[in-house]
């Protein structure tokens, strides 16, 4: 009987540490796949890992499988599940990560946001009720307009009255002369800068999005081999990412992966420049709401390079990110308060809402918006501080739920494996550099204002060289 009892006791031992062994086979195999699929090591580290890899998952399955002293068969199933929890959550991690590049990378959908406007103290409550009525248009060369015209027209008849300024359309409501404003979004967003005061007079009726599908193209690069431009944009506008919106923070990233420099070239939004596309002179931040390209070609131009890659980041992700990251820390150069929060001169240990105040600051700055750049540059260097601690391991998951439903950009999978891959192959010590552009500022007719003259800063041209010359040097 005890016989009996040894020999089922020593099948079913048997029978757990082939179990075993089949699952660390699989999920070897499985983690093996990902590191390929991947491409993050490089070609001599994988070789060696692979060897090292088999030869420890056959001494593992060769001592648990056949006769072996107890002790061994323990110490090896310790290895085993120690083993299978590392790779297990490796491949968690990757599968994550994968789902995030899906979410994040721009498939070129946009949505432009048409409001319609009536005085705050009118008695319209829907939009039936202004059939037949007056409706003020701001006419600009604009598809998404026309198609916005037509999807009103499908609700209700009225009688269009053009306009050659924003200010001309708000004052015609104000004034009672017409009944209601149509108007994108992001327009009536630089009239509601200057003038809140009439702003807060109007109230949205009705709303129209539109979407369209970005043609735009850029030229990618070998990042291991050659220098590349990346441009950062922050969004001034809460919500979806794909909302067209104005760019309020216009940051250029000109990396050079042999030389292990990165070069930040902060440009003001009010910088008065020509959009490429419109062949016009505007605010550089209304290039964005003409698309993040329109954004990228116009500092392409200004700068003489072509942008290869794009990252969009709104309000509303760049708090998320900075609380994932647990906070960073950013050195100021001035001691200012803003948006209830007071930040000494030196280093500053901020949360996201703090950041998003201590970045978006720029009245009571010595230079302004200039000044306003600089603690944009001293905020992404302090992400950067904190992406590149191991520590963001623990907080991996959290930061990528951050990440996906505020960042836009079309760096793909593939171009984040080669830099990591260069990155480990070559342990780069990279020296970063920010420098800002300034101009003076004067009040000029816009392309998307029309005639009506806004603030802008124009550009210094001795900046403009200095920035080319650091650019030159870099790149070649």
């Amino acid at each position: 009987m005890k016989k009996q009892e040894k020999n089922v006791k020593k099948k079913t031992s048997n029978l757990f540490y082939k179990i075993l062994s089949f699952i660390l086979v699989i999920i070897s195999v499985s983690s093996a796949s990902v590191i390929l699929y991947f491409e993050v090591l490089p070609q001599k580290y994988l070789i060696i890992l692979f060897i090292i890899l088999i030869l420890i998952i056959l001494g593992i399955c060769y001592k648990l499988n056949t006769k072996t002293l107890l002790f061994t068969k323990i110490i090896m199933t310790i290895f085993s599940l120690i083993i299978i929890c590392i790779e297990s959550l490796g491949i968690i991690y990757s599968i994550g990560t994968i789902d995030l590049f899906n979410n994040i990378f721009d498939t070129g959908y946009r949505i432009e946001t048409y409001n319609i406007y009536v005085l705050n103290d009118s008695t319209y409550t829907s939009l039936k009720e202004l059939n037949n009525q007056n409706i003020i248009i701001y006419e600009t060369e604009s598809n998404t307009l026309k198609k916005a015209i037509n999807k009103l027209k499908d609700k209700i008849n009225f009688e269009k009255i053009s306009v050659d300024s924003i200010t001309s359309g708000v004052n015609s409501i104000l004034e009672k002369e017409s009944e209601a404003f149509l108007i994108s979004e992001s327009l009536i967003s630089i009239y509601k800068d200057s003038h809140e005061e009439d702003y807060a007079k109007l109230k949205v009726l009705d709303t129209i999005d539109i979407l369209t599908k970005s043609s735009g193209s850029f030229k990618i690069v070998d990042v291991r081999k050659k220098p590349f431009v990346v441009y950062l944009s922050g969004s001034d506008l809460t919500g979806s990412i794909n909302k067209v919106s104005r760019s309020d923070v216009n940051l250029l990233a000109i990396v050079n992966p042999k030389k292990g420099k990165i070069l930040l070239i902060n440009t003001p939004r009010d910088y008065y420049v020509t959009l490429p596309t419109k062949k016009a002179l505007d605010k550089l931040t209304h290039a964005g709401i003409y698309g993040i390209e329109e954004s990228a070609l116009t500092l392409g131009n200004l700068y003489d390079i072509d942008v290869n890659y794009y990252a969009r980041v709104n309000f509303t992700s760049f708090v998320k990110i900075i609380d994932a990251l647990n906070g960073i820390e950013v050195n100021s150069k001035y001691a200012f308060s803003y948006d209830g929060y007071t930040f000494k001169k030196g280093i500053n240990k901020l949360d996201g809402k703090a950041a998003l105040a201590f970045s978006r600051a720029r009245k009571m700055l010595p230079d302004g918006d200039r000044s306003r750049g600089e603690n944009q540059q001293a905020v992404i260097e302090g992400i950067l501080k904190k992406v590149t601690n191991l520590s963001i391991l623990t907080k991996y998951n959290t930061l990528l739920k951050s990440i996906e439903s505020g960042v836009m950009t079309n760096v793909d999978q593939t171009v984040i494996s080669k830099l990591v891959n260069l990155q480990i192959d070559e342990n780069i010590k990279w020296e970063l550099e920010s420098i800002s552009v300034k101009g003076k500022d004067m009040m000029k007719p816009t392309y998307s204002t029309g005639t009506a003259s806004v603030s802008v800063t124009i550009p210094n041209e001795e900046d403009i060289n200095m920035a080319l010359e650091k650019i030159k040097e870099l790149i070649d």
